[in-house]
């Protein structure tokens, strides 16, 4: 894949996710392209190498002054975008990251602060981790994604509100429709239903959105 096809399909991910956390999109991307050479390497969708049960394979750590070939775990995902979005998780659940100032250099737009905050909170091994996504960054003003633009004065839908909707409506009408898909005898009518289910999934998916909450 061409350095600017993975930009551009990882760009308004990342940068959903800078409005969603507040991890600059830049980061994102850029490891994005570390971890997966562009895309080229991401076994099970896994853009950012984060370590699972899901599937095992060979991988190269920094070791002792040396670089060492070993089988490990990772995480697996549908999409390219379940990947993305736990990335952000990922940083946020482990505390290493916010006790490193990696959230307060992303606060800031410091690009280059928030890089080496990784870096010595032990998301890599490699001693040159911070550096490759600066030089990314740079070599492709990632940066200019970091300024967002400021959005509606229109006030967020409440949570609360959201998750009623959610449960009330959308999941009682989705579970219908995925019954339907199940039972249905006919290809066209198959296709009809499936439109119909993942409909209530997306309008469920901007509800969240709207609210500020995590998509499922």
């Amino acid at each position: 894949m061409k350095v600017q096809d993975f930009i551009n399909i990882l760009a308004p991910m990342a940068v959903s996710e800078q409005r969603r956390t507040g991890i600059l999109a830049s980061i994102t991307i850029a490891q994005g392209a570390v971890e997966s050479g562009w895309g080229a390497a991401a076994p099970g969708n896994n853009l950012f190498g984060i370590k699972g049960s899901g599937q095992e394979f060979v991988t190269t750590e920094y070791t002792n002054g040396h670089f060492v070939k070993i089988i490990g775990g990772f995480r697996t995902y549908d999409t390219w975008e379940g990947s993305v979005i736990d990335h952000s998780e990922f940083l946020i659940a482990n505390s290493r990251y916010k006790v490193s100032g990696f959230f307060e250099r992303c606060k800031e737009l410091d690009y280059i602060g928030a890089a080496g905050c990784l870096q010595n909170a032990g998301y890599a091994t490699d001693p040159k981790y911070a550096v490759k996504l600066i030089q990314i960054i740079q070599a492709n003003r990632l940066d200019n994604y970091d300024i967002l633009e400021v959005e509606d004065d229109m006030p967020k839908l409440d949570p609360g509100v959201a998750l009623t909707m959610i449960n009330t409506f959308l999941k009682p009408s989705w579970a219908a429709a995925d019954a339907q898909l199940k039972a249905a005898q006919d290809s066209n009518k198959a296709a009809a239903w499936k439109e119909q289910r993942d409909y209530y999934a997306w309008l469920a998916n901007s509800l969240r959105d709207a609210s500020g909450l995590p998509r499922e």
